[in-house]
């Protein structure tokens, strides 16, 4: 683990194919690297090593977030880019250096993204304040197993979850990726159910849906995972140079998906897709006008209600 002074800027757009429709997040590049070693993880193919950093010059952050905030409303913003939001919270207490940040900035959505249980820190900090989001990407637990290595298991997430949910804060699901395997449709339908049996659905700041997608480059990575199951599914080269899996069966998983979250929690719950097309949010998502301003203003407002 590493100390050091960001020399770039913190504050970035969130990187989107031009023909995907755009949802408005902002990420906060604060720390880089991963304890964990999830088989699609794109930051293999990205940084040199898995060594986790942290930048420690905060009055810089503060300074882009007042830029930033004065040129954009409705701003939603997170560290999950480049790292896990809170794995390794425990040993760097980050966590409170972020909600003491964001106390100064309340018209600014910020949401830790995590796949870790440490939210040790974030019960036993004051306040509760209302535009924290807490997020956790979640799989079925047999996807966990093959493909997110040294994760904490699915039921440690959902005990996290629910922990952070009673003290207070708004919550969010990322399901992403969703992973096409032999028996896919048991085994979301029951990772559903089991969300379904801790959370809150007025809880809920936001729910993304997101079907496996990786550049060429990481496939290299993929394979020194022999138990992965990745490549079950076929994959074509879609139109952003990511490998994905062919339109038809994205949309299959994406209108399961969605009724099993409506049948088992809530018609009301916030969904978006991320890293789709306006033509597949038209025929899933009706509701939200596909523009990058409607989306975020969508998910912020959901956020804050």
């Amino acid at each position: 683990m590493k100390f050091t002074e960001q020399k770039g800027k913190f504050v970035k757009h969130c990187p989107c194919t031009p023909e995907a429709v755009c949802c408005g997040y902002y990420n906060l590049n604060l720390h880089t690297g991963c304890p964990y070693s999830c088989s699609y993880c794109i930051l293999q193919a990205y940084l040199e090593t898995k060594e986790a950093v942290f930048f420690t010059n905060m009055a810089d952050v503060e300074k882009e977030l007042v830029e930033v905030s004065q040129s954009r409303t409705h701003l939603r913003i997170g560290t999950g880019e480049l790292t896990d939001s809170l794995a390794l919270d425990l040993q760097t207490n980050y966590s409170h250096k972020i909600l003491r940040v964001f106390e100064q900035f309340p018209g600014i959505i910020f949401e830790f993204k995590t796949k870790s249980a440490s939210i040790k820190n974030l019960l036993e900090y004051p306040d509760v304040l209302k535009n924290i989001v807490v997020s956790w990407s979640l799989n079925p637990q047999s996807i966990i197993e093959k493909e997110e290595l040294l994760t904490p298991g699915l039921t440690e997430r959902l005990q996290a979850l629910a922990a952070v949910q009673a003290k207070g804060y708004k919550v969010g699901i990322h399901f992403d990726p969703i992973v096409y395997c032999e028996g896919w449709q048991v085994f979301y339908e029951g990772l559903v159910k089991e969300i379904a049996a801790v959370i809150d659905p007025g809880k809920i700041a936001w729910w993304s849906l997101g079907a496996l997608r990786f550049p060429y480059a990481l496939r290299e990575h993929i394979f020194k995972y022999k138990d992965s199951i990745l490549f079950a599914g076929e994959l074509i080269k879609g139109y952003d140079n990511k490998y994905r899996y062919f339109k038809p069966l994205r949309m299959e998983m994406f209108r399961f998906v969605k009724q099993e979250i409506y049948s088992h929690i809530s018609r009301e719950v916030p969904l978006y897709l991320c890293m789709e097309d306006d033509e597949a949010w038209r025929e899933l998502l009706p509701g939200i006008e596909p523009t990058e301003e409607a989306v975020n203003e969508y998910l912020y407002l959901s956020a804050l209600g």
